[in-house]
């Protein structure tokens, strides 16, 4: 049996929360492989705020465009060899790379694309500015639907994550 009253249950509480979005408008040009059946398929952010739009949910949440994260802020974790790889490797350049390729774990799981670092730094900058937020109670819920990029590790990629 519940020990709270309906009038301050879960449900209730959360309704009545300040809920922050962290939102960069979509960049179609991030796409990990063109054409191919690669699962990661950055556009589906685009879908997720199409939703949140059409369903009103907005409207129930403060919009923030985040901050980009820079170099120094990934390497709060991450090694800075790898941040500066992540910076200045392309589809183009990658062939220069083939040490690190391996050596970071990039490859076919967590390909090299065009705008590699920019999209990096987005949901990068999204996810410390929800925490910044959260820490100083500027909300009680933040959401960044590009965040949940958490198998990267400090020396290397992993699961379509690279930070």
């Amino acid at each position: 049996q519940p020990t709270h009253s309906p009038a301050h249950s879960p449900a209730t509480d959360i309704t009545r929360a300040k809920v922050q979005r962290l939102f960069q408008p979509p960049n179609h040009h991030h796409h990990l492989l063109p054409g191919a059946l690669h699962p990661m398929k950055p556009h589906r952010l685009t879908l997720t705020h199409n939703l949140v739009l059409h369903y009103g949910l907005y409207k129930q949440m403060e919009v923030y465009r985040p901050y980009r994260a820079t170099p120094e802020d990934m390497m709060q974790f991450h090694s800075a060899d790898y941040v500066d790889f992540l910076k200045r490797v392309t589809p183009e350049t990658q062939k220069n790379f083939s040490d690190c390729l391996t050596r970071f774990n990039v490859g076919d799981d967590c390909p090299v694309f065009d705008g590699l670092f920019d999209f990096c730094s987005i949901y990068t900058g999204a996810s410390l500015e929800g925490a910044a937020k959260l820490n100083h109670h500027m909300c009680d819920i933040a959401v960044n639907w590009a965040g949940g990029l958490h198998h990267a590790k400090k020396f290397e990629a992993s699961g379509f994550c690279y930070v």
